[in-house]
């Protein structure tokens, strides 16, 4: 499941370097992985959803996150 979290981080950041808005979909989880959803959706039975993203283009420009001041710790 970690390569998968990992895949997916690599993806959002690729899809946002081309101007593109990402959402990974958590609730979404059980869903496609009950039987009823992977037969509507063809998805294999052996296989299992782990980060269901959405994929778009944003409707206007995405304003900057606030950031906090990091917090220096030094070990001795």
């Amino acid at each position: 499941m970690a390569d998968c979290w990992l895949a997916a981080e690599n993806l959002m950041l690729a899809a946002c370097a081309r101007g593109l808005g990402t959402c990974v979909i958590g609730f979404a989880v059980s869903a496609l992985n009950s039987p009823e959803w992977k037969a509507a959706l063809k998805i294999p039975a052996k296989m299992t959803a782990i980060a269901p993203i959405i994929v778009g283009v944003p409707v206007g420009a995405t304003p900057p996150v606030p950031r906090k001041q990091p917090k220096i710790i030094i070990w001795k």
